[in-house]
């Protein structure tokens, strides 16, 4: 009954060192890794010689004085062998703890790495979804420009290819919509930093320029023509008036500006309905 106990006294303490000295590994408390480990064995080299010690206590209780047992009643061979249990778990609750410190720290490392990782590609989608509101921002101003003849009658400039500040806007168009198709925001966003400044000139300049740049009678011209494209478009107009309109609009217009095909689409997108209902009548 007495081995058996103590059998089971070995694995509960053995178990308990294990874990106590894992927890401990796992927080970083290595000083207390090793206390553990010390008290656990000396906890196992009490039990592994429970049965020298049972005897020397029933010999003091019986004699009044500890009588040390009989050599043949408990041999005991010289060679160390009742150390082998403590000394094989140390080797082993050593082995076990910072082994599985090894393998919690690797999987820990793993799992930084990947949160670090999801952190930056969100970064990385949050800082394009910005570069491509930026970006979209000039190309819907660049297109109303483009769509509106009024506009492109005003800043004929900002049409003009022959323009530096406008070649140089059509030069940062292209390059910030390489650099889209790229996808490297390294070169993304200085892209269209350059784009938003080459907008920004190039319309302060068309708008400052307007028709000076004209000789002064296709200034009167192209003045006329506005107004004759004020009243095309004008949706209260008569139908057989917006249509002369139009049609002596871009007589005035030949040979003195092209107009945006996107600009021309827009005319007559607008006035085609008119055009069409009085050819039809």
């Amino acid at each position: 009954m007495i081995e058996w106990v103590t059998t089971v006294a070995t694995m509960v303490v053995s178990l308990g060192t294990v874990a106590g000295v894992l927890a401990a590994v796992v927080r970083k408390e290595f000083g207390m890794a090793v206390v553990r480990l010390l008290a656990g064995m000396v906890a196992l080299v009490v039990l592994s010689n429970f049965g020298p010690l049972r005897d020397w206590f029933e010999g003091a209780l019986d004699g009044g004085h500890p009588s040390k047992p009989a050599a043949d009643s408990h041999p005991k061979s010289d060679d160390g062998s009742s150390l082998w249990l403590p000394l094989t778990f140390g080797a082993v609750g050593l082995a076990v703890s910072f082994g599985g410190y090894g393998l919690w720290s690797l999987i820990q490392r793993r799992r930084t790495r990947k949160a670090a990782q999801r952190a930056a590609d969100t970064a990385a989608q949050e800082r394009r979804r910005a570069i491509e509101a930026e970006h979209d921002e000039v190309l819907d101003a660049h297109a109303a420009y483009l769509c509106d003849v009024l506009a492109v009658l005003d800043r004929p400039a900002l049409d003009d290819v022959t323009v530096p500040q406008t070649a140089a806007l059509l030069h940062a168009l292209d390059t910030a919509a390489d650099a889209r198709r790229g996808g490297d925001l390294n070169l993304y966003r200085p892209a269209v930093s350059q784009l938003k400044t080459a907008w920004r000139a190039a319309d302060e300049h068309a708008r400052k320029t307007g028709l000076r740049h004209l000789p002064r009678q296709e200034r009167a011209t192209v003045t006329r023509a506005r107004g004759l494209l004020e009243i095309a478009l004008d949706g209260n107009g008569g139908e057989h008036e917006r249509r002369a309109a139009y049609a002596k609009a871009r007589e005035l217009l030949d040979g003195v500006l092209t107009l945006p095909r996107q600009a021309v689409a827009a005319v007559e997108t607008r006035t085609r309905p008119a055009l069409v209902k009085d050819a039809t009548a």
